[in-house]
């Protein structure tokens, strides 16, 4: 996964992680299985599992699921659930030989990545039908604006810091935006879309996330400041919320190159 540094943070947020990020609904899990399923893809390498809040949903669909990630904590979590086949490592070096899957897939992970596309690289060519990942493209020329509202509780906490002298991270943009310049800088092969809704969500969404130190952004924040910050982004944000279009989609990466290689 990313740097040694990142892979610790997680470590501390993992009590927390399940609790404070919503999980993929039903209809999410059904249009990933169904689409694996469809390109004959029963083995399946997660790059990023994390605590298998995805990995767990897929072998109940009757995916064959191994996870990767760099992450102890994460991976105790994992562990906890069940999950038989889950190894420590790094996206950018994976521990199995060529074509050892049917696919690799990524979510959530993308914004993380200090280096796509090398982690891209290794999940083709680790996976038969290529390199998949959960992704929410843009829906229309609002979406720069729509995104920035959404993100407006992740902003609202930052400026709070910021007024007691603590700067906000260095990366811009919310996870959804750098995920998007990695589609931007790496266009997928084909983007199937699963889900396409709207969808309407208080701006607060978040703020229990900081709260409960479960974001890793704010792990070294003293706990006084960091409660001043989200009591006066909760103050400011009060029960606004944000209605905006959500498309789920899986970016497939790998499939037309391979079959080009094949001809």
């Amino acid at each position: 996964m990313p740097t040694r540094t990142v892979a610790s943070e997680f470590d501390e947020i993992s009590p927390e992680y399940d609790a404070t990020r919503p999980p993929l609904e039903d209809e999410t899990f059904d249009g990933i299985a169904r689409t694996l399923r469809d390109r004959g893809v029963h083995r399946l390498l997660e790059v990023g599992v994390g605590t298998g809040r995805i990995a767990r949903p897929l072998e109940e669909r009757g995916v064959e699921v191994t996870g990767l990630d760099a992450s102890r904590g994460m991976l105790a979590r994992a562990r906890a659930k069940g999950l038989p086949r889950l190894i420590r490592g790094s996206a950018y070096h994976l521990p199995f030989p060529d074509e050892a899957f049917d696919a690799t897939l990524f979510v959530h992970v993308l914004h993380l990545l200090d280096d796509p596309p090398s982690a891209l690289h290794e999940a083709e060519r680790v996976g038969r039908e290529g390199a998949f990942a959960l992704v929410h493209p843009a829906p229309g020329p609002r979406s720069d604006s729509t995104a920035t509202e959404r993100d407006e509780g992740r902003r609202a906490v930052y400026r709070a810091l910021a007024r007691e002298g603590i700067p906000p991270p260095a990366r811009s943009g919310g996870p959804r935006a750098r995920e998007r310049l990695v589609l931007e800088l790496l266009p997928p092969d084909e983007l199937i879309v699963l889900s396409d809704r709207v969808v309407t969500e208080p701006l607060a969404r978040n703020l229990a996330m900081f709260e409960r130190r479960a974001s890793r952004h704010v792990l070294h924040v003293p706990a006084a400041t960091l409660s001043r910050a989200v009591a006066a982004a909760r103050a400011e944000l009060g029960d606004r919320t944000v209605t905006f279009r959500r498309i789920e989609a899986l970016a497939i990466w790998g499939r037309r190159r391979r079959s080009r290689r094949r001809r």
